[in-house]
Parts: C-alpha cells; structure tokens; sequence
C-alpha cells in the first residue's frame, strides 16, 4: 500500500520587524516608483542570505482542475480524510473550516458551474479572475470599483492640478486675481456642501473603515495601454463570458437582465472588474507549489509541484532578475519570500520571473521575458551576458578592492603574493588575504552540500548563509561554487514549507 507523508511548516517570522505601510512585508523593504522600472521592491537596510522578507496570504487563489481530488479546494493541503460539498462532487475539503468558509464566500457561486468553466478550456488565470469576484461578493465589489474610480479621479485632477498651475503662471495679473476669486467662491460652495453632507456621510465612513477592502492589485502593471486590439477582444469575450456565469448563479440577485438584454449598470461595473483581473493577473499572478520528496533522499530527487495559481499583491511588486536575490516557497496557502544572498540598502530586491540565467542564455531569456512579460531585461547577467551553469568556473569572480570607499574589481587570475597598485583608488594592495578567504568560502560550500546529503538542512543553511554572505563583502560573481550555494540555500529553506514525501 502507498502511503505518503505531508507536511506543512511553521511560519517564519519576518526580519527586521513588520514593515508599517507594507502589508506582509519585512522593515528591510521599500517599494520605490522609477520611470524605467515601474514600481519595484528595494531594500532600506543590509540584508543577509536567510533574511525573511515576505510572508502573504493570497489576495486570490485557484486550485488546477487536476488535483481537485488530491488538494483541499481552500488551503490547498494534500486531503486525509476528506469532507465534500453538500451540494457538488467536483470538489473536496480538508475539514469542516475550509468547506464552510468555501460555500460562504465563493464556491457557492463556482459549484454549479464548475463542468462549464472546466470544459470552456478557459486558462486557471480567467478562473482566478472569477474568483476575485466570488469571494467578494456583490456589495464588496461595487465598493472595489468606486474606490479605483475615485483613486483615478483623484490622479486625474492631480494631473490637471499641474497643467493648471504651468498655464497659470503664464496668465496676467489681473487675470491671475479674477482666478484666485473664482477658486475662493468654489472652495467655500465645496465646504458647505461637506457640512451639510458629513452628517449623513459619517456612519457610511465608519461602516467602510470597519469593513476594509483590498484594492492594491487593481495597483499593479497591466500594460493596458500597450494591449493590441485583438487581445482586448479576447480578454472582452472572456470577461462577457464569466459575466454570463455570474448572472446564472444569481450573482447579481433579483437584478440581473434577461439573455436579450442589455447589461445593467451593476453588471457592467462587474464585467469591467473582470475585464481589468484579466489584465493584471497576466503579469503578476504566481503559480504556487508544493515539493514532492524523494523517499529515499530529502533533497536529491526533489522537485516542485505546481498546484495552482494565486495573486500575491505584495510579492507582485518584486521586479525580475536573471541573478535572483531571494527565494520563494509556500507554507499552507502564504507565499515565503527569503533573502539568497547580501544585498545593500538601496539594493533592488529581485525575484526570478522563470528565465535563470543559469540555466538559459541570454538570447532565450530575452526572448521570453518580452513575449511572456513585455519588457527587456537589463540586469547585470544580461549586460554582461554570464555563461551558463554548464561553462561557468570559479575563476570568473572578480574580488573587491580592500580600500574603503573604492569600487574597483580584480580578476583572480591577476593576483599575485606581492603589492599591487590599485587603479582605482591608487593605493598599494594586497590580494592575497582575500583570496584565502574566498578559497574558505569555496570549502564552506563543499561541507554545506555535505551536510544536505546528510539530510541535515538546518545546518546546512548555517554553513552556506556563513559562506554566501562572506563572498559577496569580499567579490562578486559570476562564481559557480556561489551560484550552487544559493540554489542549495533556497532547497534547504524551502524544506521548512509544504513537502510532500511517498512512503
């Protein structure tokens, strides 16, 4: 009989303590807005190989079809003894929790439907979109949508704001006065209009501060103005199309239209949340995992499972690099965000989007980040075009100027037991104890890997967060010995999420 053996970890706690304005997110972080990169992640203080940086539960999240009958429909954790839907076959939950909490929110507008959505051939992406609107519900969407219109608003006039003051500055004086006249008679008509308003408005104001809603994916990139009109089509079709599946499982209540009808105004407002999930999700969605173990061996042999695909509005912020600085794996539903080598305040913190510089050229990495994401990457592996894993060495890593303050890089190859001058500061150095510590780094590495073949991944993690972090004060890469530390620091952390290992 086969038998297997799930696990679910504990929940790291976040370094440097919860960040105030971030949700989820450690004090370490910072997102900051440039015009080339968009928004990005970029850290405040010095991080550390092994730093937490992230811990999120989903915004949204769907199981794949195919492991409806192995996976919880909720938290997404391997079913043991299994409770179903009172009112469907299709799915199954862990316990009595997860089925309630399903059938409350967003399953009881999927159950009836799920056939349909299953055998449209619609993508898991179309059906978190869906999602995003179950589980919220009606009222909650239609307050989604007057809080985005309001924001856009406000960005709107912000805007005029600004052409106003450049086309003001250019007017007369006497012009200037009659302006100043006409903003002082609207602003005291705008404050009794308040005053007479704010009674009435005041308990609504309390009720929507006690029921907060979460609009910070409708923040996030979708590149809508770049969208060719075929794939509005596309996308339009689809978002009328689950717009249909909503008003069949009385979504909408007594007011949804006949098929011969025109959409309502609430049932528009609903299409276009859909039609704007559809956008976003393709460039910010995460497939989530589980890692299937080896019976015989913890690590070697291992690998992801995907599961499903969910929408981490914090984690989404976290721009792509080829040379990844951190490491994602999932505890029950949260996505585990944690540092795979030093970086320095100022630093971006970057995510890998797929493409690793390890495994695929330049030329493909480029290719596919453009089709699948829309932009090109111009991270240090890419302008300096690194080798592969395959024909990397460790001679390849340059080792930092000992002087305080100076940037300048020397080869391995160059060094030598006698003073050299340094090009860039023009001081007498000497590289030989840096060399030395990076060889006790390169044996750190070997007794790290060891400690993983032992099964011992707790340790391992010391020694190779030791050895990574001693690296990157003393060179940089590329450096094969340090490439295969961090992909190894990333397995042994990621050994703390969800595991799963056949008996």
């Amino acid at each position: 009989m086969v038998t297997f053996t799930f696990e679910i970890g504990d929940l790291p706690l976040l370094s440097g303590g919860i960040h105030s304005k971030l949700p989820s997110a450690s004090a370490l972080l910072e997102i900051r807005e440039t015009k080339f990169a968009g928004k990005e992640a970029v850290a405040t203080k010095d991080i550390y190989p092994g730093d937490c940086l992230v811990v999120e539960e989903p915004l949204a999240a769907c199981l794949l079809p195919e492991f409806y009958g192995t996976h919880c429909q909720h938290c997404f954790s391997r079913l043991r003894a299994p409770i179903g839907c009172p009112e469907c076959s299709t799915v199954a939950f862990c316990g009595r929790k997860c089925r309630d909490v399903a059938i409350s929110t967003y399953h009881k507008y999927e159950c009836k439907i799920l056939a349909l959505l299953i055998g449209s051939g619609m993508s898991i992406l179309s059906m978190v979109a869906y999602r995003m609107i179950t589980q919220e519900g009606l009222n909650r969407c239609l307050k989604i949508y007057d809080l985005i219109e309001n924001k856009a608003i406000k960005e709107e006039d912000k805007t005029n704001d600004t052409t106003n003051i450049e086309t003001e500055s250019k007017l007369s004086k006497s012009a200037k006065r009659r302006l100043r006249k006409k903003k002082l008679k609207d602003s005291s008509l705008n404050r009794n209009d308040e005053n007479i308003d704010s009674s009435e408005n005041k308990s609504k104001r309390s009720t929507n501060d006690q029921n907060t809603i979460d609009v910070r994916a409708y923040e996030l990139t979708n590149h809508n103005t770049k969208r060719s009109p075929a794939d509005f089509l596309e996308r339009s079709l689809m978002a009328a199309f689950l717009l249909k599946c909503l008003q069949r499982v009385h979504f909408f209540e007594d007011i949804t239209s006949r098929d011969d009808e025109i959409p309502n105004a609430t049932e528009i407002i609903v299409g276009s949340l859909l039609l704007k999930n559809l956008q976003l999700l393709q460039f910010n969605a995460h497939e989530f995992f589980e890692t299937r173990v080896n019976a015989n061996h913890r690590f070697r042999g291992s690998k992801p499972i995907y599961l499903g695909v969910a929408i981490y509005p914090t984690v989404a912020r976290f721009n792509h690099d080829c040379y990844p600085a951190v490491t994602r794996y999932f505890v029950g539903r949260n996505i585990v965000i944690r540092a795979t080598r030093t970086l320095k305040p100022g630093d971006v913190v970057a995510e890998n989007y797929g493409p690793i510089f390890t495994k695929r050229n330049l030329e493909e990495r480029q290719k596919t980040l453009s089709g699948r994401y829309w932009f090109k990457c111009t991270c240090k592996a890419c302008k300096e075009d690194w080798p592969l894993f395959e024909n990397m060495s460790n001679d390849l890593a340059k080792l930092r100027c000992p002087t305080e303050g100076c940037t300048r890089l020397h080869r391995r190859q160059e060094i030598t037991d006698k003073t050299i001058k340094c090009i860039g500061c023009q001081k007498k150095i000497n590289l030989v104890e840096r060399l030395n510590s990076l060889l006790e780094c390169e044996v750190l590495y070997v007794q790290g890997l060891d400690k993983m073949e032992e099964e011992k991944p707790e340790k391992a993690i010391e020694l190779l967060v030791t050895a990574i972090k001693k690296f990157h004060e003393i060179a940089v890469p590329p450096h094969r010995d340090t490439h295969l530390a961090e992909i190894a620091l990333g397995a042994c952390m990621s050994d703390s999420g969800n595991t799963w290992r056949v008996a």
